[in-house]
């Protein structure tokens, strides 16, 4: 496991956060007599009292000692560092004086910060972003289940999703009360009085002539949709081909078989073919079909037999996209959407992991089901609270429980509990409140609960697990070696593949790809695969940064990538088929390897039709090196 990757994760638990407790030696001497002679020569003619450019004035304390200006002399050091100033027309210093004056004034200030720590406040009420909220309902309750659709998108700060989340305005807490009654619902089996139904849709600009990485061998192009049925009944099934702007299935030539599967199964296999007229509206009809499933998650994925046809010789390479009828048309049909209605002749919410999650007992008569009740929430609530529990945290869900047993059963009444915690702000929020005694602004040590938290939602973006939090209320997480191993454990989960998707997809702007659409006309082979083969690799490359104990500086400079066929192609490396990712090795001339390097990091930084050194170079400044670049003139 990663060294540097623990020891991040200590640091922003222990040290960069209030409770750090750091013993060094005070430094109280001036800055050293060259870097003052610098200063003075190159740096006080515009930071003075009366010009006072940048609102930075060095005259009052080149004198004084580095640390009673720390935060002063911290801007000259980045600004140094990058060399911003002086800026470009003045006398500048060499670059040993530069990097002369950089390391005295950081090893001054390193001393500093250490005789007298200063670890900075995060905000003590903060709300879980959709992320978290997802990932926390699928360790609460074992129900993975999509919440974009229930939840609004969080705001960016500082470019993350998780820094501006302390309000809760009324129209969000009606989205939370509105997602708290269909996940209890979904997650118990309890059904509502119609069917209810979800569609899922493929991108248009997605190209399915070949194999897709999760379908079987043999197919080409296909859909997967994961889905939670609700009870043990019938469903309706549909799936939909892609059509064009006239309504014409795409690609559709000849005959084409559509095979639908449930968890990798065949259940329908239909012959699609062209109609004789300009109305393809019952081109798919067969593909509508109703189909009896348990409750439960379950896969449900579309996809079409390969046949055999001949290689086309031409005088070009071929595109490989095919998605746009007017300049490369599809070769075969193509899937657009899967929809789930239901459930119909329901015969009851069968055995699911969430009802095992969730119904930890069963009463066998009515006078055993208030103390169930009570066993139930309690379990409940000590995970979705992240602490201990006492009976006043018990009130409001066995409150609402009472009242929904009795005009229900025994399941509409733990449905209505659930509702209550999944909406209580001890759930929605991450509350950590200062010690009394402890004067305001203070550092001061936060306990194993809230460290536990902190852990949690860093690394997995979610709740702590049960030996986590067993730890934390006992206080033995800060036990010698403790810590360090539960932080493995945690890397070790594949829960902690969220530091990549959660933290570097915002970090290196991965979600802006979906977004972002070149101009087609000088950008012909570009389709939504090579956007997915984009964020996968960069995803999956610094994913092995972490999972490994490289140096950081390996993000930039690593002679390996992973491909598939279809990004090989793109950048030209040979020898690299099918769907699957894989790690190779660049020749030592690739002009590949490293974040720079990337097409996603590429694209991002980019116009549609051209690149932009401006904007790749304000990303690297900001995103790389922490040093956001000057206003402009």
């Amino acid at each position: 496991m990663s060294r540097w990757a623990i020891r991040l994760t200590v640091a922003v638990a222990m040290l960069c956060l209030p409770g750090a407790i750091v013993r060094a030696a005070r430094s109280q001497s001036p800055p050293d007599p060259s870097v003052s002679t610098v200063v003075k020569r190159y740096c006080i003619g515009c930071h003075n009292s009366k010009v006072k450019a940048g609102n930075l004035l060095l005259d009052s304390i080149v004198t004084a000692p580095v640390e009673q200006h720390s935060e002063q002399w911290e801007k000259v050091v980045r600004k140094l560092r990058v060399r911003h100033m002086p800026p470009i027309g003045l006398p500048r210093p060499d670059e040993k004086t530069y990097d002369a004056v950089v390391g005295s004034l950081a090893a001054q200030l390193d001393a500093a910060a250490a005789a007298h720590p200063n670890p900075g406040r995060t905000d003590t009420f903060r709300r879980l972003n959709r992320t978290e909220y997802h990932n926390a309902i699928r360790d609460l309750l074992a129900l993975d289940i999509d919440v974009t659709s229930m939840l609004p998108a969080d705001d960016a700060g500082y470019g993350f999703d998780n820094v501006t989340v302390g309000n809760l305005s009324p129209t969000l807490l009606e989205s939370y009360l509105q997602a708290a009654q269909r996940v209890s619902s979904l997650a118990l089996g309890v059904i509502g009085k119609s069917p209810g139904g979800e569609i899922e849709t493929l991108p248009p600009d997605l190209t399915q002539e070949q194999q897709f990485e999760d379908q079987p061998l043999g197919t080409h192009g296909g859909m997967i949709m994961k889905y939670t049925f609700p009870q043990d009944a019938d469903y309706d099934i549909t799936v939909r081909l892609q059509r064009d702007r006239n309504e014409h299935v795409e690609g559709i030539a000849g005959s084409h078989d559509v095979e639908v599967m449930l968890d990798g199964e065949r259940v329908r296999l239909v012959t699609v073919r062209p109609p004789g007229g300009s109305d393809h509206s019952a081109v798919d009809k067969d593909l509508s079909f109703r189909l009896c499933v348990k409750a439960g998650p379950h896969i449900v994925s579309a996809t079409l037999p390969r046949k055999s046809s001949p290689v086309l010789e031409s005088g070009r390479q071929p595109y490989m996209a095919h998605f746009n009828m007017d300049r490369h048309p599809r070769l075969t049909p193509a899937i657009y959407s899967i929809s789930i209605t239901g459930p119909y002749n329901a015969k009851g919410p069968g055995d699911t992991p969430s009802r095992r999650r969730i119904l930890v007992c069963k009463p066998a008569r009515p006078s055993e089901e208030e103390p169930c009740a009570r066993k139930i929430f309690a379990t409940l609530t000590r995970r979705a609270y992240r602490r201990a529990i006492t009976d006043k945290d018990l009130q409001a869900p066995l409150k609402f429980y009472k009242q929904g047993r009795a005009s229900g059963s025994f399941d509409d009444g733990i449905d209505m509990g659930l509702r209550a915690v999944l909406v209580s702000p001890e759930f929605l929020f991450r509350i950590e409140q200062d010690p009394n005694g402890i004067a305001p602004k203070a550092s001061y040590k936060i306990s194993d609960v809230e460290l536990a938290s902190r852990l949690s939602f860093f690394l997995w973006s979610s709740i702590p697990d049960d030996e986590l939090l067993n730890l934390a209320i006992q206080n033995k997480l800060r036990a010698p070696g403790m810590l360090e191993k539960q932080v493995r454990r945690m890397l070790a989960d594949e829960r902690s593949r969220t530091l990549v998707t959660n933290f570097a997809d915002q970090w290196l702007y991965l979600r802006n790809l979906s977004a972002t659409k070149p101009d087609m006309r000088i950008f012909a082979g570009f389709d939504d695969n090579l956007r997915q083969a984009f964020r996968r690799e960069t995803e999956l490359f610094v994913g092995d940064i972490f999972r490994h104990d490289c140096s950081v500086l390996e993000l930039l400079s690593a002679r390996y990538t992973y491909l598939n066929e279809r990004l090989a192609k793109h950048y030209g490396i040979p020898n690299v088929y099918g769907a699957r990712f894989r790690r190779v090795d660049l020749d030592e001339n690739s002009h590949r390897g490293g974040l720079l390097r990337e097409g996603s990091i590429l694209t991002v930084t980019s116009y549609a039709n051209r690149t932009s050194p401006v904007i790749r170079g304000k990303w690297i400044l900001g995103n790389l090196m922490g040093v956001a670049p000057p206003p402009p003139p």
